[in-house]
């Protein structure tokens, strides 16, 4: 999505849409986000240096990283982070229909 194309006017939406579909829709992408950026919190974290001979195999972090996205799957939306929130107050101002103001 082209950031710029935000100031040049709202997100045009198909006219047979409905304003609940494209709430919807924003919520889902707002997840989405929360869910990437979740992930890329969970991988900082893991990759602080702390590890040993134990769990320090390929396979161990193969499986900690499934277990991350997973993780940040099921909390995006339902944790107390608020950042699908945020990008959903974001740009709910700029839902509009194709031919509509």
């Amino acid at each position: 999505m082209d950031i710029n194309a935000l100031q040049n006017g709202p997100i045009s939406f198909a006219p047979n849409q409905s304003a609940q579909g494209r709430e919807e829709d924003l919520r889902k992408a707002a997840e989405g986000f929360e869910e990437f950026f979740l992930r890329i919190m969970l991988k900082s974290a893991r990759s602080t240096g702390v590890e040993d001979k134990l769990t320090g195999s390929s396979a161990v972090k193969s499986t900690q990283d499934l277990f991350d996205a997973e993780i940040a799957r099921v909390s995006s939306g339902r944790t107390g982070f608020g950042i699908a929130d945020a990008v959903v107050r974001q740009f709910s101002g700029h839902l509009t229909y194709k031919g509509m103001k």
